[in-house]
């Protein structure tokens, strides 16, 4: 028999093994890629999902009933502790000068990307610096607003700008020399 997301729910607040697996099964793959790409560790990225569905599983009040806004929730939650865990790795995030988000904006450089080169495009992100790699991912594919990545980084949305504008431009001239 197959659950729905309210049974799920239902069982989770009842604390039935079954139910809680099939939440863990529902949230966990999205979750991690998302960690992953944050963090570009299969490990720590394992561990930090674990430890949002586990606080999630283990405090009752945090499960919503609709779907949609449970996984919002959770991938905030991720978010936040793969900043934390890039944190603790010590990096430096820079505050840049507000002249330099006027960068030029060449951004024909991404405009098409055919499949076949996926993964040179993967290669160059993985070999991008965390800083540049976390402020494209958060921007990119996780869609957050400068606000919103400004805040989680704690620093200047100035900055935030900045930074994606370089990170944007390294990336094409990585992707470009491979």
């Amino acid at each position: 028999m197959e659950l729905g997301y309210y049974d799920i729910i239902l069982g989770c607040r009842m604390e039935r093994q079954m139910e809680q697996m099939a939440f863990y099964d529902l949230f966990a793959p999205s979750l991690y890629a998302s960690a992953f790409r944050l963090l570009a560790d299969s490990w720590e990225a394992e561990e930090v999902v674990q430890e949002v569905l586990l606080r999630v599983l283990t405090n009752k009040e945090l499960l919503i009933d609709y779907p949609e806004d449970m996984q919002r929730v959770l991938r905030r939650m991720v978010i936040n502790l793969c900043i934390d865990h890039l944190r603790e790795r010590r990096i430096q995030w820079e505050e840049w000068d507000e002249r330099l988000s006027i960068a030029s904006e060449d951004n024909a450089e991404v405009d098409i990307i055919k499949q076949e080169d996926l993964v040179q495009l993967h290669t160059a992100i993985a070999s991008m610096s965390e800083k540049d790699r976390t402020v494209l991912m958060l921007s990119i594919v996780e869609e957050l607003s400068t606000e919103e990545i400004s805040q989680i980084l704690r620093i200047k949305t100035s900055s935030v700008r900045s930074q994606f504008c370089r990170a944007k431009q390294k990336l094409v001239k990585l992707y470009r020399n491979k």
